[in-house]
């Protein structure tokens, strides 16, 4: 566990792809593993004593409140835990003060004068219960984050579940003496493992899938892709000169938005250059794509910028490379009919007010 532990330290020391609320958090779900580790030690340690010993109740208590801590820390790690999210800190909040009184009330466990732990009865497996149920919520998290992916990101997610549901079973039915601090320290090194590399698919700035994963996919998935779009923003360079890099960042970010509205598992946006983008569609046949690059014109309709789109199927006799430049060329074609267009109606190109 220590090891694994330092070890994930090192690495989020040096991770560029992970923000830095998320090595920050992290960071934190580190000490606190570290943390339950030795508490657990010190109450193993007082487990031989004859007599009661005043900490045990607490640190027994402690342990047990850490562990739904750590689940939703690590949630944290993923995205922030907004407003709309904060009623996941209820049954932590109520839970605290019931479980650390338990020693007197003996609402859940006591302990005896002669250090024997008591469970009361069903309710003795509440600590338990209280952990699952945060497991549970950080599963739910998880899945509702990331199964709009691809199928490489969904298997990802399930070795993640498996292991945390696994170590709450044993932790619930078995009843093992273990710390299960080095099953944390695990499945967090993986966690982070696949947020690492999750993130480093994606563009800093539009946060589209890299031209990295492009030319990936443009090979491992190629057997499944049935069209491809080339989308080109207008006047992106006129942005970044009129009124600085900054506007033109956020124009950029604008339009991303504006194609991935629809991203899942039959459309993947690629950023491939500074104002270049190209979309694989799977499994979808021509009136889906049609569809969609119309619900891209009309999503950038509400936006002041604009791009050209041109798109070509798959066919079965021809290789990505010639389907990717038949829809450059169809790309160029409807660029020069925007601007043609623009000019024969009296009007200019760079006709709006950018933010």
């Amino acid at each position: 566990m220590l090891v694994e532990l330092i070890g994930l330290w090192a690495m989020v020391s040096m991770g560029v792809h992970i923000n830095t609320r998320t090595v920050i958090v992290t960071r934190y779900v580190i000490i606190m593993i570290f943390v339950e580790s030795i508490l657990w030690s010190i109450e193993k340690w007082t487990q031989d004593f004859e007599k009661l010993s005043p900490a045990r109740p607490i640190l027994t208590s402690t342990i047990y409140l850490m562990f739904p801590i750590i689940v939703i820390a690590v949630m944290e790690m993923l995205e922030p835990i907004g407003r709309k999210m904060a009623w996941i800190f209820i049954p932590f909040i109520i839970s605290v003060p019931l479980i650390y009184t338990s020693q007197w009330t003996h609402l859940f466990f006591w302990y005896t004068e002669d250090n024997k732990y008591i469970a009361n009865g069903i309710l003795g497996i509440y600590p338990y219960i209280l952990f699952g149920i945060y497991v549970l919520l950080f599963v739910n998290h998880y899945i509702s984050y990331y199964f709009k992916y691809s199928k490489s990101v969904r298997v990802g997610i399930l070795y993640v579940i498996i292991a945390s549901i696994i170590g709450v079973l044993i932790h619930v039915i078995f009843e093992s003496d273990t710390d299960y601090s080095t099953l944390f320290a695990s499945v967090v090194v993986i966690y982070y493992l696949f947020l690492y590399m999750h993130t480093s698919k994606y563009d800093s700035l539009t946060k589209m899938l890299n031209r990295q994963c492009y030319y990936y996919d443009s090979k491992n998935r190629v057997n499944k892709i049935s069209g491809v779009v080339s989308a080109d923003m207008n006047e992106l360079k006129w942005i970044n000169d009129e009124y600085g890099h900054e506007a033109g960042d956020n124009a950029l970010k604008t339009v991303a938005r504006c194609l991935t509205e629809e991203c899942g598992r039959n459309k993947e946006a690629y950023r491939v250059g500074g104002d270049e983008f190209i979309i694989f569609y799977f499994n979808v046949n021509k009136d889906y794509i049609k569809k969609d690059v119309q619900m891209m014109r009309d999503s950038l309709a509400d936006t002041a910028y604009t791009c050209a789109f041109g798109y070509a199927m798959m066919p079965q006799d021809l290789d990505i490379d010639s389907v990717i430049r038949s829809a450059d060329r169809a790309m160029y074609e409807d660029k020069t009919k925007i601007k043609n267009r623009i000019v024969n109606s009296g009007g200019v190109l760079h006709n709006r007010k950018v933010d």
